[in-house]
């Protein structure tokens, strides 16, 4: 057996998650009451919920809640956007000064738009407190996260260490997001709260209750290019951080005490996203043609400006297919136990209901069913609205005037969607509420061809990305001498 699938107590098979066709699996439960609720819509998640695209939480208007709330004619608060492009550093922003032109005069150019960021965001959050928000997410958070940390638990993380010029741009970046977040969501005598805590005191109650996390259970596999499978120490919030992935019965055991958060804010209905399989962006790109052993992986991933013609699987790091298939495995488990734990609340009497975003990514995954020509019947290519036809999940590139050349749907960090992906992700979740029987005074459906306009990445594109990615991989290359 494969060292991944072993440690992480898996045996390989090609079978496939089927997607979830009922998003109440096909259990009855008498329809919630009709009551007045002061929060109609709050969502808890990860960068995800948050709206993170391009390395940066920018334009929270644009999040998948937030577009979900304005077709549902809700209000849904959430934190302010502050600083030049967003927190910690807005790739397309830098991208926009950086590229297009020569080398040195671009590299200057980004370096100062760092710095301004930095001077933005290494002022002191202030005393604890403020207003109380229904976005709930933060990102890089996994479940111990959001059962664990509050504002008062991450405003040390914020002073730790000597700072450097740009420390804040690495150093505990989303301890920042979430004091952000959770400052203002304490209780009478100021004790700080977790995230789902916080879903639970808002007063007056809330009527539905997005939750959408797991992904940071597994992400750390694909960014650091290392699969360390979970250990006794899981729930440990310093100790957790040695893990890029966690094992099927460590992910079911933290999703249980979710759970029961989740059950305790008493949400008349409770939306649940499946976890991604995290190895289908771009952040790892896929190389070497098919695996023998099973088709729909690649033999290797590497970094995204890696090459056929360049790529060295003796000196690159990178992921075996082997590696991906154990760790979409593991994803797979995850959300076999969220089917699970949706089921049995729902055998309760509960309202709570699957949206199966995870089967999404599936579908439109090109490279993995297109190119390597291994797309499962289970996963019909996702019907693309019009005004994004075209696009796709590859890694983002555009040539040296701006026209953009692959991508659209994910963006330049490689792992976050842009805002036309996230315009998906709402339309998902805005189908199963029209489902449940939500209204929506205007229609269910989102406007693509005014989101395709706000979405500055796409309808006006940085130019030379393309270009970049070239550039970065010589660099890389010329780094092996230095190993």
């Amino acid at each position: 057996m494969p060292t991944a699938a072993s440690d992480l107590g898996l045996t390989l098979t090609t079978a496939v998650r089927p997607p979830v066709e009922d998003p109440t699996l096909g259990i009855d439960v008498p329809a919630p009451p009709t009551r007045p609720r002061a929060h109609p819509f709050v969502a808890v998640g990860d960068s995800l919920t948050q709206g993170f695209k391009h390395y940066a939480v920018h334009d929270r208007a644009l999040s998948w809640p937030a577009l979900v709330a304005d077709l549902l004619g809700v209000p849904f608060a959430r934190p302010q956007d502050r600083g030049p492009g967003g927190y910690p550093l807005n790739l397309e922003f830098t991208a926009r000064r950086a590229l297009g032109r020569p080398v040195l005069p671009g590299l200057v150019a980004g370096l100062r738009y760092a710095v301004a960021v930095q001077r933005a965001y290494e002022r002191s959050p202030g005393p604890p407190g403020g207003p109380r928000y229904e976005d709930l997410a933060v990102w890089g958070w996994d479940l111990r996260d959001h059962l664990s940390r509050t504002a008062d638990t991450e405003r040390p993380r914020l002073r730790s260490g000597p700072l450097t010029r740009l420390d804040p741009l690495v150093q505990a970046p989303n301890a920042r997001a979430a004091v952000e977040v959770l400052d203002g969501s304490r209780t009478a005598d100021g004790t700080a709260l977790t995230s789902l805590r916080a879903a639970r005191e808002l007063e007056g109650g809330v009527e539905t209750l997005c939750v959408w996390l797991g992904s940071n259970n597994a992400l750390r596999s694909v960014v650091t290019l290392r699969v360390v499978a979970s250990g006794p120490r899981f729930r440990d919030l310093d100790a957790k951080d040695a893990y890029t992935v966690w094992t099927v019965p460590d992910f079911a055991a933290e999703l249980a005490e979710v759970a029961r958060s989740v059950e305790a804010v008493g949400a008349d209905r409770v939306l649940w996203g499946t976890v991604p399989h995290v190895t289908i962006p771009p952040i790892v790109h896929g190389l070497g043609g098919a695996l023998p052993e099973c088709g729909r992986y690649f033999r290797w991933y590497g970094r995204p400006w890696a090459t056929e013609e360049t790529f060295d699987p003796q000196r690159d790091r990178h992921l075996t297919g082997f590696d991906a298939w154990a760790v979409d495995q593991a994803i797979d488990g995850y959300n076999r136990a969220l089917l699970d734990v949706v089921a049995a609340a729902r055998e309760r009497g509960r309202d709570w209901r699957v949206v199966d975003v995870g089967a999404m990514l599936d579908r439109l995954a090109v490279r993995r069913n297109d190119e390597l020509g291994a797309r499962p019947p289970e996963f019909a290519p996702y019907p693309l609205p019009a005004a994004l036809q075209g696009f796709d999940t590859r890694f983002p590139a555009t040539d040296d005037t701006g026209r953009l050349l692959a991508g659209g749907l994910i963006g330049l960090d490689g792992l976050h969607p842009t805002s036309c992906g996230y315009g998906l992700v709402a339309q998902e979740f805005a189908a199963v509420l029209s489902g449940a029987g939500v209204a929506f005074p205007h229609g269910d459906r989102i406007d693509f061809e005014a989101l395709r306009r706000r979405d500055t990445f796409v309808s006006d594109p940085p130019a030379g990305v393309a270009t970049a990615l070239r550039r970065i991989d010589r660099v890389h290359r010329l780094t092996r001498f230095l190993r």
